[in-house]
């Protein structure tokens, strides 16, 4: 398994990352579905655990992921293995429980005991801020930020995180395109807040941005952040090799049951999208994986990736992704072909 030094973290961690959403089985958040349909406690745990003899180290959950079912299957892991061998980050932000919001410091702080709890262990390395909605005029900004600063300090956690805009160019906050406000209001965040680590989404379907603008990994790495890169594989989208788009119905417990990207007439213009690489290496969901993974890779060489699983045989087919390397031509290609009409994922 390669590694990838992570900035912010300082330390090195495995370049494939279990990302374990996933894992959380079904489940809804104050009335909005947020989990996955179909998921299986024990294959789920074989999976985490043939991940770790694979060389995977790094593992990634939030509070909110089937509502603390996903902690808890990765603290099982962490009682069989070394803790200190291994990189786990979790989140704090969308679960606001009884309290009156999901930053109130209250919450917060019990939140963060229920984590440690849940995995099993005394620290987070990364410790995300999973949300942007800090209250009304950012009531709750200040103390969150400060929270996280002083369980830092104290060790609780090792390294502070924040997602990032699923598009991002520095120079569209002082722009007049429709994502200027959006960005200027990360822009402001991340100068509050002055995260350790990025988390952000980066896939075959990701805008390409021009040599002048600064895009978030060009942005980190002036700043000294490291990032994970999130969605890989477009939430299994992009795997889809047969003749008809994916047909499959979701749960309202599945947060694909509302996502705009799982319409039918999503999938059927994503399939249509993506048949010129199926064509060219596969007609196979492996074929398809090892397509994602290395387009992530060979972008940001300095970055992770988190790719989610439901059971062992997805993580062999995610670190076989390692063993054929995309080159300089294959990525011509492949935005060529994605990105010759506007993005529409």
């Amino acid at each position: 398994m390669p590694r990838r030094y992570l900035n912010g973290l300082n330390a090195e961690v495995s370049a494939i990352g279990a990302g374990c959403w996933t894992i959380g089985g079904p489940a809804t958040n104050r009335g909005t579905p947020i989990g996955w349909d179909d998921v299986d406690p024990d294959a789920a745990f074989a999976g985490l655990v043939h991940a770790l003899e694979r060389g995977v180290t790094l593992f990634d959950t939030a509070d909110v992921y089937g509502l603390g079912r996903s902690e808890r299957l990765l603290g099982q892991l962490l009682r069989v293995s070394a803790r200190q061998d291994l990189t786990i980050s979790s989140k704090v932000g969308h679960f606001a429980g009884t309290a009156r919001h999901a930053y109130h410091p209250v919450q917060m702080r019990a939140q963060l005991v229920t984590t440690l709890d849940n995995l099993g262990t005394d620290y987070i390395d990364i410790y995300f801020l999973h949300s942007s909605d800090f209250g009304p005029h950012d009531r709750y900004l200040p103390e969150a930020v400060e929270l996280m600063r002083t369980w830092r300090t104290q060790g609780l956690i090792r390294a502070v995180g924040m997602r990032a805009p699923h598009r991002f160019a520095e120079e569209w906050a002082a722009s007049d395109r429709p994502q200027a406000a959006e960005t200027r209001r990360w822009l402001y965040l991340f100068d509050q807040v002055r995260p350790d680590v990025l988390a952000s989404r980066y896939n075959l379907l990701s805008p390409l941005y021009a040599d002048h603008e600064t895009d978030i990994f060009r942005f980190a790495h002036r700043y000294g952040v490291g990032v994970l890169i999130k969605q890989v594989l477009g939430q299994g989208l992009f795997l889809h090799t047969g003749t008809r788009p994916d047909q499959r119905q979701f749960s309202p417990c599945d947060h694909r049951s509302t996502d705009p990207a799982f319409t039918p007439d999503n999938r059927r213009q994503l399939h249509a999208r993506l048949a010129p690489l199926r064509d060219r290496y596969g007609h196979n969901h492996v074929s398809m994986a090892r397509v994602c993974v290395q387009y992530a890779l060979h972008h940001a060489p300095d970055a992770a990736i988190l790719v989610g699983f439901r059971d062992a045989s997805q993580i062999d087919t995610i670190i076989a992704s390692l063993d054929h390397p995309l080159h300089a031509d294959d990525i011509t290609q492949i935005q060529g072909v994605l990105h010759a009409n506007p993005d529409t994922y």
